[in-house]
């Protein structure tokens, strides 16, 4: 059941381009912010260039997960799949694989291009790469959260942010850190298994959470 409600949201974003090509392009234009920022400045762009990576993963992020559900709650699709389907978490845990797919793989696409930009070297490409997958998972978990929490609300947006941006703080401190250790040569594998234990943990939290948050929704 799962991997087919995995296949139906995949299907599902391609049916809507613009899914897909939101997220990506505001992370894309958020980083190209930053040299028009520093001017001439290679070494103070080189510097902030982990801070304005993870900076726009995570606007980028909130993006995603904002759109995750305002679809199916709008057209009745949510409602009908609460009453039908009787493993809600299955639901949960297929939009989000299906969201982190296609959030995260343009969002690697692009990188190289960005690296160049923030003049990153390209050796520090792959370790990059790796940290904002592993960044990027729980990072939607918790804007997944607050979307789901703020379904019901005509102006939920600010509420939204209240509620998950607390919550992203842990993460965008260790994925700056992390970046930053890459970029001087230093071992990253603690801030590798700090991220890991982080996606776990918002996992086996996160998804029980929302599956009741969908349950406990006013939905029409």
């Amino acid at each position: 059941m799962l991997s087919l409600l995995i296949r139906r949201e995949l299907r599902a974003s391609l049916r809507s381009p613009h899914t897909l090509l939101q997220p990506v392009l505001f992370f894309t234009l958020t980083i190209c912010l930053f040299p028009l920022a520093s001017g001439a400045d290679n070494e103070a762009l080189a510097r902030i260039a982990p801070a304005a990576l993870w900076i726009a993963l995570l606007l980028a992020a909130l993006l995603a997960s904002e759109q995750l559900f305002a679809e199916d709650y709008a057209d009745g699709t949510l409602s009908q799949d609460r009453i039908h389907l009787h493993e809600l978490w299955q639901l949960l845990a297929a939009k989000l694989a299906a969201a982190w797919l296609r959030f995260t793989l343009p969002l690697l696409a692009v990188l190289p291009l960005l690296a160049l930009m923030l003049h990153i070297p390209a050796t520090k490409l792959p370790a990059m790469a790796a940290l904002l997958a592993l960044g990027s998972l729980p990072l939607l978990l918790v804007g997944t959260l607050g979307a789901v929490l703020t379904l019901a609300q005509s102006h939920g947006t600010f509420l939204r942010f209240l509620i998950v941006v607390p919550l992203y703080i842990p993460v965008l401190i260790i994925g700056v850190t992390a970046s930053h250790d890459s970029l001087l040569g230093l071992a990253i594998n603690g801030h590798y298994a700090l991220l890991g234990a982080f996606n776990l943990f918002a996992l086996i939290t996160i998804i029980p959470f929302g599956t009741l948050a969908i349950r406990a929704q006013g939905l029409p």
